[in-house]
C-alpha cells in the first residue's frame, strides 16, 4: 500500500525535525560540527540505525564509558605531568597546583 503525499510530507517534516534536534544536541555535548553534520544527516536518511547509536554513544561518551573523549588536561608545573580536572594539589606529585585568592 503507498503512502499518500500528506504522509510523506509528515514523514518527512518529522524526519527533519529530529534531525535538526540531534544535530543541536551533538554540538551542545561538544561534538565537532562535521561529527554533528553526519550525525544529522544519519538521522535523517536512516533514522531507524542512527537515532538509537547517537543515543548509545552519546550516553556512554558522557558519562565516561568506553567511548570517553579526553578532557583538557593540565600541565603541573612542579613534576611536569598532565592531570585532568581541577584539584588543588596534583595527583602525580601533591604540589599545590590551584591557588585560592
Amino acid at each position: 500500500m503507498a503512502m499518500s503525499p500528506q504522509h510523506l510530507i509528515i514523514a518527512f517534516l518529522i524526519a527533519a525535525g529530529v534531525a535538526f534536534l540531534i544535530h543541536k544536541d551533538a554540538l551542545k555535548n561538544g561534538y565537532s560540527k562535521n561529527a554533528a553534520l553526519g550525525w544529522m544527516l544519519g538521522v535523517f536518511l536512516v533514522m531507524i540505525v542512527f537515532l538509537p547509536a547517537y543515543l548509545i554513544v552519546t550516553y556512554l561518551v558522557l558519562k565516561g564509558g568506553a567511548g570517553r573523549r579526553p578532557e583538557v588536561l593540565t600541565l603541573c608545573e612542579h613534576c611536569r605531568k598532565h592531570y585532568d580536572g581541577s584539584p588543588n594539589y596534583c595527583p602525580h606529585c601533591g604540589h599545590l597546583v590551584r591557588k585560592e585568592w
